[in-house]
C-alpha cells in the first residue's frame, strides 16, 4: 500500500490511514516532501525521514466526549526537536494543540521510543507550522486525568423546549360574524375554535438529560379595538342560532361606531395566555415557568348605529 515510511523509528503510515488521522486531530494533514525519483509517478518507493523527537512528562486528558489531549509539562514549552518537513524556521512550535491518536491508530503507527509510550501530533500551531504541520513525536511518563464532561442543566433545556411551543394564533370566530357590520348597544358573541382548547408540549434533549415543557390554555384577551380589554377564562361559547337560550361569558357591547376609525372600522385580536409547566428525566428539576402569551390573531369589525325614525300616527 502507498504510504509514507520512516526511517528513523521504522513505521508506515498509509494513506488511507493519515486521511483517518486527519479527522482524528480536527486538521488537514498535508502530505510531506517525499524523495521519489522522476521514474516514480505514483511515489509507490517514496520515502521521507521523521523528524519528530522523543518527548517526555505532561499530561494525557481523556474526556468521554472529547478528543484525547496531550498538554506538555509546566515549564517545558512544548514539544522541543528538530523542525517538522517544510519548515523554514527552526523555532518549535507554539500555540498548538497535542491531539493523542486512538489505541488502534498507536497500534498500526507502531513504537517511537522508549515504552510505554504514545504518539501525539501536535496541529493548530501559531507560526510557519499553520502550513505545514509538525511531525508526529513520541511521548513517555506522563500522567493521565480524565475530564468531566459538562454538565447539563435541565433548566436550560426547558427554555428551549418552551421556544419550541407551538403556541399558534387562535381563529377569530363572532356572531354577528366579522362580515357583517356589529351594532351598538347590542352584544357580540366571541370565542375561539374549541377543538384548540388543549395542552400543547414540546421536548428538548442533550445526551441523556431532556426537559418537557407543557403550556395548558387557560384565558384568552381580547382588545376589542376601541381602547377597551376583556379578558375570558375560556375559549368562549360558539353561538348556534337553534338554541336561542344559549348564554354566553364571552362577548362584548361597543358604545360607540367604528365611523372615525381608519377603514371605518375596528381592529380587534385575541390573544390565548398559557400556563407553562416542565419536567425533567436524567437529571433532577422541574417546576413552573410561569404564563405567556401565544401569537396573536386579529380581524377588522365594522360598527354601526341603527337608527329610527318615529312618525305620527297615520302618516
Amino acid at each position: 500500500m502507498e504510504g509514507i515510511r520512516s526511517e528513523r523509528h521504522g513505521w508506515e503510515l498509509p494513506r488511507r490511514l493519515l486521511i483517518a488521522l486527519s479527522a482524528v486531530v480536527g486538521a488537514v494533514l498535508v502530505f510531506w516532501p517525499n524523495s521519489a525519483g522522476a521514474a516514480d509517478g505514483e511515489g509507490q518507493s517514496s520515502t521521507v525521514t521523521s523528524t519528530g523527537s522523543e518527548v517526555s512528562g505532561g499530561t494525557i486528558s481523556v474526556s468521554a466526549s472529547d478528543q484525547t489531549t496531550w498538554t506538555p509539562a509546566s515549564g517545558s514549552g512544548g514539544a522541543q526537536g528538530a523542525p517538522a518537513p517544510g519548515r523554514a524556521d527552526p523555532a518549535p512550535s507554539t500555540g498548538c494543540t497535542y491531539y493523542v491518536p486512538p489505541p488502534q491508530t498507536q497500534q498500526e503507527l507502531g513504537t517511537g521510543g522508549q515504552t510505554p509510550g504514545q504518539w501525539v501530533f501536535p496541529v493548530n500551531c501559531g507560526g510557519p507550522s499553520i502550513t505545514f504541520p509538525d511531525a508526529p513525536f513520541w511521548v513517555t511518563n506522563t500522567q493521565t486525568t480524565a475530564v468531566a464532561a459538562n454538565p447539563v442543566n435541565p433548566a436550560v433545556l426547558a427554555q428551549q423546549a418552551l421556544s419550541k411551543l407551538p403556541l399558534a394564533a387562535p381563529s377569530i370566530e363572532m356572531a354577528p360574524p366579522p362580515s357583517t357590520d356589529q351594532l351598538v348597544n347590542v352584544s357580540t358573541w366571541l370565542w375561539i375554535n374549541p377543538a384548540a382548547w388543549q395542552s400543547r408540549s414540546a421536548t428538548a434533549a442533550a445526551g441523556p438529560v431532556s426537559a418537557t415543557a407543557t403550556a395548558t390554555p387557560v384565558e384568552v384577551v381580547w382588545n376589542m379595538g376601541d381602547g377597551n380589554q376583556i379578558t375570558c377564562a375560556g375559549p368562549g361559547t360558539p353561538y348556534s342560532s337553534s338554541d336561542p337560550n344559549a348564554s354566553t361569558n364571552c362577548s362584548y357591547t361597543w358604545t360607540q361606531s367604528s365611523a372615525g376609525q381608519p377603514n371605518g372600522a375596528f381592529t380587534i385580536s385575541a390573544t390565548v395566555h398559557w400556563q407553562v409547566a416542565w419536567t425533567a428525566s436524567g437529571a433532577p428539576g422541574g417546576g413552573s415557568l410561569g404564563q405567556v402569551a401565544g401569537a396573536a390573531a386579529q380581524v377588522a369589525v365594522r360598527v354601526a348605529e341603527s337608527q329610527a325614525v318615529n312618525t305620527a300616527a297615520g302618516q
